[in-house]
């Protein structure tokens, strides 16, 4: 166990010791006030006696209290000293008590049972049997001397027998021995039982050990948090992509850690979210990924949280480079295949002369792949703009009914030459919304071209516009193949397709949505979906009218 540790276990014992205290201190004190103003016993314990001694002790456990409560800055030594001194400083105060309460009848002496007791929290048995003896020396020492005459006998109550029973050597020896007896009986059961806890806790603490030696040689970052909120548990990793040292936060709770030098440290422990993206060391290209896990044990009780810390900076390095590779390839590629594009369909037209059936057919056959092949470089493209965060947006006031009329035309004959029905449900009323019309168009088109082309013959597609708060609510609703329940969560990753999409239509690739998402996202909003398979897919959009991004252009 570290020093840290060690002087964060000796606060929580005194500080528990400290408020166990004050409130028998308080209770003793009340006790002996009211007993007095109602007549009671302690003849010879006035009240202004109870409330001065009642006021030494609060005050010399508040200096204590406010000792402590500094442990990071004090010496383990000293607090061990001060541990011990608090204890037979308490025996002193029950030894005055006892002796102003009436000594060999006074019923005192069971306060000394609680500083025996608590002494078995700090030392094993011979240390209880120590205080168990200064206890029995001083109580033994008072009634001894009193029956020797060495200090004055001060009677409970002032009754005649007092004073004859303090002069009897019978029931002088008799009181103390029992009294002794049960002091070191209860000290040593205290300190069987205190023993028998440490041994447990000495059990849990290897097997500990044993775990942080296996968590040390992590390749990941691992700081483990208490449910004290005391940082308990850090490995070297974690140290290293953090930039701080152990030692300068174990056993420390978080609120106690100068953070002004450890920004890095700061961000993964004061981070909410379950997972957290962080670049480090100031260098661009270095980011790590911070993952909080909720550590609950078998009663699924919370005892503490986990910061998972993963160098992602390698990951990074290597998306940035597939995106780049993805972006030269892309414009390398377009400007080709649009001029075989632009070639091909001069053929088609007949600008270079009349061509046969067959001809046409195989020159349409190369039209069609090369418009396939145009539209994956754009799709691409439009990922890796995408992640790069380089689509550049420019929100413009939109007529809902005007932009679905300029878009939907190419649908209504594409779904008339596959016999699916296809109906557009407009809100009368819609507010102007502030979109992207070039990105929306993207969301558009693939949400329309994906609920046709996965959709039965015969079958049918809803899209309806209407007005929700202060969002618009677009609903895509289809009768085709359906997403199975197993897939739908991967529904939005780059590449995606559900083994029944791939069956159906086998030349998809699997990024249309994916921009979606993205494009949603950057509109302020929210896109979900609802599918059963062979039953068909619903797709819903919400989008605020007004985006609170700056660049609005008024249309």
């Amino acid at each position: 166990m570290n020093s840290q540790n060690i002087k964060l276990k000796l606060y929580e014992t005194n500080k528990i010791l400290i408020i166990g205290r004050l409130l028998y201190i308080t209770s003793i004190g009340l006790t002996g006030v009211i007993s007095k103003l109602s007549g009671g016993p302690n003849e010879n314990f006035s009240s202004w006696q109870m409330v001065a001694m009642t006021t030494v002790a609060l005050s010399i456990n508040f200096l204590y209290f406010y000792y402590f409560r500094k442990y990071n800055e004090r010496s383990i030594k000293v607090m061990k000293i001060l541990t011990a001194s608090q204890l037979i400083i308490d025996q002193i105060f029950f030894s005055i008590i006892i002796f102003l309460a009436g000594g060999l009848t006074s019923i005192s002496f069971l306060y000394y049972i609680y500083d025996i007791i608590a002494a078995a929290f700090f030392y094993s048995i011979p240390g209880v049997i120590a205080f168990s003896t200064t206890a029995s020396l001083m109580y033994s020492g008072i009634i001894c001397s009193q029956y020797l005459g060495l200090i004055p006998y001060l009677p409970r109550y002032n009754l005649p027998h007092e004073l004859i029973l303090s002069k009897d050597f019978s029931a002088v020896t008799t009181n103390v021995f029992a009294v002794v007896t049960s002091f070191y009986i209860i000290g040593i059961f205290s300190g069987i039982i205190a023993n028998s806890l440490r041994k447990k806790e000495a059990e849990i603490t290897a097997e500990r050990d044993k775990e942080k030696a296996i968590l040390s040689d992590l390749s990941d970052g691992l700081i483990y948090i208490d449910s004290r909120n005391v940082i308990d548990l850090v490995n070297i990793r974690a140290e290293k992509l953090l930039s701080f040292k152990a030692e300068d936060v174990l056993g420390k709770k978080i609120r106690e850690i100068n953070f002004k030098k450890l920004p890095f440290l700061k961000e993964a422990l004061q981070t909410k979210s379950q997972t957290y993206e962080l670049n480090f060391s100031g260098m661009q290209d270095n980011y790590i990924r911070i993952t909080t896990v909720e550590v609950r044990n078998d009663d699924q009780k919370l005892i503490g949280t986990a910061k998972i810390v993963h160098d992602i900076s390698r990951e990074k390095y290597v998306d940035k480079m597939k995106s780049e590779f993805i972006t030269i390839a892309g414009h390398q590629l377009r400007t080709p295949l649009s001029a075989i594009k632009g070639a091909l369909s001069l053929f088609l037209s007949g600008d270079y002369g009349e061509v046969n059936r067959e001809q046409r057919t195989m020159i349409k056959q190369s039209y069609d792949y090369t418009e396939r092949l145009i539209k994956l470089v754009n799709d691409m493209l439009n990922v890796s703009s995408a992640e790069e965060g380089k689509f550049s947006y420019e929100f413009a006031k939109t007529d809902v009914k005007d932009f679905v009329e300029k878009n939907s035309e190419r649908f209504v004959d594409e779904a008339d030459s596959k016999k699916i029905s296809l109906l557009f449900n407009i809100a009368e009323g819609l507010p102007l919304i502030e979109l992207d019309q070039r990105k929306f168009r993207l969301v558009f088109n693939a949400l329309l071209e994906n609920a046709l082309v996965y959709n039965k013959e015969k079958g049918s597609v809803r899209v309806s516009f209407d007005k929700k708060d202060d969002k618009l609510m677009i609903t895509i609703s289809d009768t085709g193949i359906g997403i199975p329940k197993d897939v739908q969560e991967k529904i939005f990753t780059k590449f995606f397709r559900a083994e029944n999409a791939l069956k159906f239509f086998t030349e998809g690739n699997g990024l249309d949505l994916f921009v979606v998402k993205n494009i949603i996202d950057n509109h302020q909003g929210d896109i979900w979906f609802e599918s059963e398979p062979e039953k068909g897919t619903t797709f819903y959009i919400a989008i605020p009218f007004s985006q609170t991004k700056k660049g609005v252009i008024e249309k």
